[in-house]
């Protein structure tokens, strides 16, 4: 009997041995697979752009008229203005019956975001009164600086300025006080005998290549326009204030401002013909054409701030050039710039520094725009501590597509990338793909980027060392405190 029990012992433990075993070899076996199959999170990568702005309209609800705000869920398209789209919504109406419309008669014609200012251009066939002009314009001005964050609107029916009663108020700031309380202030400022106002003035960038805004307070000795337009040039020819962003667009040593004179051309168009002594030139190394520069940075100012104006023209004493321009508005689209901020590696490739880049105000903060800003490397305006961020000759051609997913920026590469990164060192890499992270979650509402290879998720690039297989986060640790 004990030497059966014995015997059935020892089957009972082989047979428990062999279980173990086999559990053995079917756990490494997961491990293994575990360690090999990489786990990604769930993405939503399907191009989408959506904004949640808080759009004004008349109160239904108060006794007197008071702008009141409602929110918005918006969709915008990957190379549309997330402003065009809030104007729009804007001038279609409130969604909801305790608001009333701010805008009737009015459609979209075009828009300008510029540094710190937005220039928005309406078209109506309607008979609008001063009233019904600068209920919209407030509402308007209350909408896009509480979402661009930008400082000054100013707004054009028609291709012109409205003003009030005919005389300039002003670019807009966002209101502080209540509806009635800001269209007093407004129909005040128009009849006062010696008006002060925020004017924008048009300069050069410092790069030479683009016209960009200064915002400049005037106050005037009298409201005459031929005076006040005389005031403003004299301003835009004393140069910039910001000496170290803009650069004078009139050399004041070589032109002198003789008079000013409103006129109605047999078209129609009303235009201010300035008279200099000798025309008016930018003495730049970008230009090759100073007096044409010059013009439009006067057109572009004059029309901004002067109600009814379509144009300029330039005299020299007293009589036109030899081949008379009206300069307008949009001759100087081309022209205008914003800028965008870039991270470009330092010196020693251990920090990423911030400089801003002045763009085609078109294209900028658009992510394609930016991305290929940023491989077109340092500039000769950057600092000198600065360094290319792509050592292995990557370009666009390297990109296949470049656009937003909700709060994710997406690269998508092609194959040609995964040659150019092979045996780079885990610096260059690192700082390569953190200086388009960290560049691109400067986008409004990105928070991340997600890197592709033709299309799909992959771990590597192709140097193999930087895991990109989840979307990345911006790394503010190694942005050098300026």
């Amino acid at each position: 009997m004990k030497r059966l029990l014995a015997v059935l012992l020892i089957g009972i433990l082989l047979l428990s041995g062999c279980s173990v075993v086999r559990e053995d070899e079917d756990t490494n076996q997961q491990n293994n697979d575990a360690e090999t199959e990489t786990v990604m999170r769930t993405v939503n990568l399907e191009p989408s752009i959506t904004i949640n702005p808080a759009l004004y309209f008349l109160d239904k609800s108060k006794s007197e008229p008071t702008l009141a705000a409602e929110t918005r869920r918006l969709a915008v398209g990957q190379n549309e203005r997330a402003e065009k789209k809030i104007i729009e919504a804007i001038l279609d109406g409130p969604a909801s019956d305790n608001y009333a419309p701010v805008a009737e008669g009015f459609a979209y014609e075009g828009i300008e975001i510029l540094p710190n200012l937005i220039n928005v251009f309406l078209k109506t066939d309607e008979e609008k009164t001063d009233e019904e002009i600068t209920v919209m314009e407030l509402a308007l001005v209350s909408t896009l600086v509480d979402f661009s964050g930008v400082s000054y609107i100013n707004i054009f029916v028609n291709g012109v300025q409205a003003g009030y009663e005919g005389q300039p108020v002003g670019v807009l700031q966002k209101p502080k006080g209540t509806l009635q309380e800001e269209q007093t202030k407004i129909e005040q400022r128009a009849r006062m005998e010696k008006p002060s106002m925020d004017i924008m003035l048009y300069f050069l960038d410092r790069t030479e290549q683009f016209l960009v805004p200064e915002a400049r307070s005037f106050q005037f000795e009298t409201n005459r326009p031929e005076e006040m337009i005389n005031t403003v040039v004299q301003g835009m020819m004393r140069g910039p204030e910001n000496t170290y962003q803009h650069m004078s667009v009139i050399d004041k040593t070589i032109a002198e401002l003789i008079g000013t004179e409103i006129v109605t051309l047999e078209d129609g168009q009303t235009i201010v013909r300035l008279n200099f002594n000798k025309a008016p030139v930018a003495i730049t190394q970008q230009f090759s054409d100073g007096e044409k520069i010059a013009a439009l940075a006067l057109a572009k100012t004059i029309i901004g701030f002067m109600p009814d104006i379509d144009g300029i023209e330039i005299y020299v004493n007293g009589s036109a050039q030899a081949e008379p321009v009206v300069y307008t508005q949009p001759m100087s689209d081309e022209l205008l710039g914003n800028n965008i901020l870039l991270y470009f590696p330092n010196s020693t490739y251990t920090l990423f520094m911030s400089v801003e880049r002045m763009v085609a105000q078109g294209t900028a903060g658009y992510p394609e725009e930016i991305l290929a800003e940023l491989m077109r490397g340092p500039a000769g305006m950057d600092d000198k501590d600065v360094s290319p961020a792509f050592l292995s000759g990557i370009s666009m051609d390297d990109v296949n597509d470049v656009y937003l997913a909700g709060d994710t920026a997406v690269v998508d590469f092609n194959a040609s990338i995964s040659g150019k990164l092979e045996g780079i060192s885990r610096k260059d890499e690192s700082m390569m793909i953190y200086s388009i992270v960290n560049t691109l979650t400067n986008i409004e509402n990105i928070k991340r980027v997600q890197f592709l290879l033709n299309g799909e998720r992959v771990e590597s690039l192709g140097g193999g060392i930087i895991n990109v297989v989840d979307p990345l986060l911006k790394n503010p640790g190694i942005i050098k405190d300026e």
